[in-house]
């Protein structure tokens, strides 16, 4: 129960996502058109019929568009499949802890259990509405095998204007009297069926009156028309205007039918008006699905006023109403598929190799987004995107700078060959978050307090942070979420946080999250996490810390990065929290360190400073949260996924360099520029 229960909630989520915004332009549109046609009563009723029509088959039409437009999205994405991944630079420590689930309480919150019960009734609703749909269909279908049908030809009282209808209908158009006091009744779109009451037959004029009637319907295809609109109502049935507009549909459906069969100078206006008043008692005959001649009792007024006040040589507009039908219908379509367009970021859902760079000294004067192209289309495609960044300007963005060829190549060594895109946004937090916004990227907690204090924090100082009590004393804490576990989900979670000089932890967030529960899990274990302060010079400081908590199921098959990982344990302190069911207690594997393994550098001159990569020797693996420290000063970087770091700022010609890690030997560079 508590699986269907978080099922539902995350479908729920996901089509309001989807729903929302097209539904809610569809109920502006609609809205404005029905009150201009209410107000506006004296518009022909071809014109009302179609207008309202054209609005009702709309709603169904533009999902279907919209969802058209995602699939061909989706599908060209997945031709770009030899792009690389999303990769953020930051700060990581140079441990791991990877969790496998535990045997949990249920956590289904009142919200989730509320949007499941949303998605019960609306199903609920949708399975009522096309069981009613299907159960007439039935009943027609069942109809038309009992009731013996006669070609309408061979009818011998039709008069010459019906015949000459019928002869124009490109269908097989079958009749039959029923022995029933019923409206008459039309059904059926590739082989029409009128039904007309037995008693009606002894009366010429009347029956040719009804039939002419039934033949408009026939003409106007307006037994597919109701299936569309029956079928609309199933879907929607929860929107007040989708049945407010079928029924005015019905209404505007039967006065044209009228304007149509009063349009002939020999139908006596009293007389077909006298048979709605004979006709209107008679029980309607499956009213969803078929057309009737009096569906609706409540709009006999208005239908008698029309028939007393019609001018026979009024014109039925059929091509510009048709016209209004085909522009309303088209117009509402693609205003609500391009919502699609209009919520899509900077970069869509491309992904991108890229690494941000706040500047929380304020020292440099902007906070940077460097973008590294993975080949030279993708770098075209983006240049012309980047007029759409270039919108925020300059209340937002200082400068777009696009690096190619050896430009690219001499700043950001090799990781720039195909090119590089480096945006430079303003110094303000709602500058820096509003810019990756626009680009698709997660936005970043940057308060005003940081950009004024230059020594607010540490990226590496001497002597690093320790986690009090090892990993084995968060591992405790922390439980793989239910949502997470029954959904499946996998991978890892960064949380980057400041830890202070009382070996608190501060600002603790996720720069890389999975979802399903997991993120919020790893912010509540890292919060209350305990660390021995970092020092510099002697002194607590409050240092950038980060720390990757892997999540993964008991019995999943190993990813190629799980097995990276695995392969080089001689660099991470790993622990494994297995977990099982029912009362069997967890275990955790804490590896030893290995000490003293050797790492190799590669090293790049840039215009005031340098850029270098740091690599297991033997492996050639790159080494995350390494240690890089400009000798005699309090500078420093960490390296970030890919093992690269940068320092800036650089002057004199020659330095030493100092690199450290856990279970390697530190080792000194001297170098020149």
């Amino acid at each position: 129960m508590e699986t269907l229960i978080l099922y539902l909630s995350e479908y729920f989520e996901q089509t309001v996502s989807f729903l929302w915004l097209p539904l809610l332009i569809w109920t502006g549109i609609s809205a404005i058109a029905w009150i201009v046609l209410k107000n506006f009563d004296n518009i022909h009723p071809q014109y009302q019929y179609h207008t309202r029509l054209a609005l009702l088959i709309s709603l169904p039409a533009g999902f279907l568009f919209l969802a058209g437009l995602q699939g061909l999205e989706s599908y060209m994405l997945s031709q770009q499949a030899s792009e690389t991944s999303l990769r953020i630079i930051s700060v990581m420590a140079p441990m791991e802890m990877s969790i496998t689930p535990a045997e949990t309480e249920s956590a289904i919150t009142f919200l989730q259990a509320a949007y499941a019960g949303i998605v019960l009734l609306f199903i609920t609703g949708v399975i009522f509405c096309i069981g009613k749909f299907l159960v007439q269909w039935s009943r027609l279908h069942q109809l038309r095998k009992n009731c013996g049908f006669t070609d309408i030809q061979q009818i011998e009282n039709l008069d010459q204007k019906n015949r000459q209808l019928i002869s124009s209908i490109k269908k097989d158009v079958k009749i039959t009297f029923l022995n029933a006091d019923i409206i008459p009744v039309t059904f059926g779109y590739r082989n029409p069926i009128i039904l007309l009451p037995a008693s009606i037959r002894s009366h010429d004029e009347n029956m040719n009156m009804a039939l002419r009637h039934e033949l408009s319907h026939i003409t106007q295809n307006d037994f597919l028309s109701q299936m569309m609109a029956a079928f609309t109502q199933a879907l929607f049935w929860y929107h007040p205007l989708v049945h407010r507009l079928k029924r005015e549909i019905i209404e505007y459906r039967e006065l044209r039918c009228d304007m149509l069969v009063l349009a002939e100078e020999t139908i006596s206006r009293k007389k077909y008006a006298s048979l709605l008043l004979e006709l209107l008692p008679k029980p309607n005959l499956q009213q969803e699905l078929s057309v009737n001649m009096a569906q609706e009792s409540s709009n006999l007024k208005k239908r008698i006023q029309m028939i007393t006040q019609y001018k026979p040589n009024h014109n039925i507009p059929k091509r510009s109403s048709l016209a209004i039908f085909g522009a309303v219908l088209l117009s509402t379509v693609i205003v609500m598929a391009c919502t699609d367009m209009q919520t899509h970021d900077v970069y869509d859902n491309e992904e991108l190799d890229l690494m941000t760079d706040v500047d929380h000294a304020g020292e440099r004067g902007y906070h940077q987004i460097i973008i590294f192209m993975s080949d030279e289309e993708q770098a075209e495609r983006h240049e012309g995107k980047m007029s759409q960044l270039s919108n925020l300007q300059p209340e937002h963005i200082r400068s777009i700078e696009i690096l190619k060829d050896q430009a690219a190549v001499d700043r950001f060594g090799e990781r720039g060959e195909k090119g590089v895109i480096i945006v430079n946004t303003n110094l303000s937090p709602e500058s820096y978050n509003t810019v990756l916004q626009t680009m698709g990227l997660e936005t970043q907690d940057i308060s005003v307090e940081n950009l004024d204090d230059p020594e607010d924090y540490f990226v590496v100082v001497e002597e690093m942070p320790e986690l009090i009590g090892g990993l084995a004393s968060i591992q405790q804490q922390i439980r793989y979420p239910e949502m997470a576990r029954r959904a499946g989900i996998e991978g890892r979670v960064y949380v980057q946080f400041i830890i202070n000089e009382q070996g608190d932890v501060e600002r603790p967030r996720v720069i890389r999250g999975i979802g399903g529960g997991a993120d919020e899990e790893a912010l509540r274990v890292v919060s209350q996490a305990r660390f021995k302060p970092g020092l510099q010079r002697g002194q607590p400081v409050r240092v950038q810390y980060s720390l990757p908590i892997f999540f993964r199921l008991e019995g999943s098959e190993t990813t190629p990065e799980q097995s990276s990982l695995e392969a080089s344990d001689n660099r991470l302190n790993e622990m494994t929290v297995v977990g099982y069911s029912g009362n069997t207690e967890s275990r955790t594997q804490i590896e030893p360190e290995i000490i003293n393994k050797e790492m190799k550098f590669e090293i790049y001159h840039l215009e005031n400073g340098i850029r270098g990569r740091i690599l297991d020797k033997e492996t050639d693996d790159p080494l995350t949260g390494a240690n890089v420290s400009l000798v005699g000063t309090d500078r420093g970087a960490a390296t970030n996924l890919e093992g690269f770091f940068e320092l800036r700022g650089i002057e004199s010609s020659e330095y030493s360099l100092e690199f450290s890690y856990v279970g390697y030997a530190t080792t000194t560079m001297r170098a020149s520029r």
